[in-house]
């Protein structure tokens, strides 16, 4: 009984082991193309051109997404200048009143404070739209790293078409329905990422307006000695 179950426990474990080597990429034996003509070979190699763009678009939005994090660590340091500014607004005003200063003086300060408090508010939104920054680039980059794996699919099925039309044994050694499989799952998980993008890009965009509303606000109240440079922001999808 003991070695019944041992055998069973084994039967298990390999029938486990096979489900997992069916699902793991299908592969052709390249050597078959060496005998193709170019004609036959024009499909393979459009696709290796479009695989080779995707590697590509995958270095771009990693720089992307590099660019988008140091936006936002730059708007950090702009907060905190902000809310300094604010301190200091507030502390000439409590000095203004100590001083029994004119009502002008105490008037100006006043709007000094508004607009620094407006300053420091709009800066809250831009740190929070160059945060969905960071998180769109970052998906763009699992979109196109996904885009890699479509490509390398569809790679894969012109060069199975390729031999299998040239009637090449070895188009037989590969199943068609994994390769077929793969790209299903290939396509599916891009276009998931690619949903996904979109909409972190519409939150983006009324993250940006939000911003302009509020940058605009708080300039309109500062006086223009006190008028911050103008922030590096970058429109959405940028």
């Amino acid at each position: 009984m003991r070695k019944l179950i041992l055998f069973g426990a084994g039967a298990l474990l390999a029938a486990g082991c096979a489900s997992s080597q069916a699902r793991q990429v299908a592969k052709l034996d390249d050597s078959g193309l060496s005998r193709l003509n170019e004609q036959q070979m024009e499909p393979v190699d459009a696709a290796r051109i479009e695989e080779g763009r995707a590697n590509d678009a995958v270095a771009r939005a990693k720089a992307g997404e590099a660019d988008a994090r140091a936006r936002a660590e730059v708007a950090k340091s702009e907060k905190e200048v902000s809310v300094a500014q604010l301190k200091r607004s507030s502390a000439e005003l409590d000095l203004l009143k100590k001083q029994y200063s004119s009502k002008d003086q105490l008037a100006r300060a006043e709007q000094d404070i508004r607009a620094a408090d407006e300053r420091v508010k709009a800066t809250d939104i831009k740190i929070q739209y160059l945060n969905q920054m960071v998180t769109l680039a970052e998906t763009e980059r699992k979109a196109a790293e996904a885009h890699v794996a479509t490509a390398h699919a569809a790679t894969q099925q012109a060069k199975y078409r390729a031999m299998k039309a040239a009637n090449l044994p070895h188009a037989d050694a590969v199943n068609v329905g994994d390769l077929d499989r793969q790209m299903a799952d290939a396509r599916a998980h891009e276009a998931e990422l690619q949903r996904s993008a979109a909409d972190q890009r519409s939150n983006a965009v009324s993250l940006y307006n939000r911003f302009q509303q509020a940058d605009s606000s708080s300039r309109t109240l500062a006086r223009p000695e006190n008028l911050p440079l103008p922030p590096p922001v970058s429109e959405p999808g940028r």
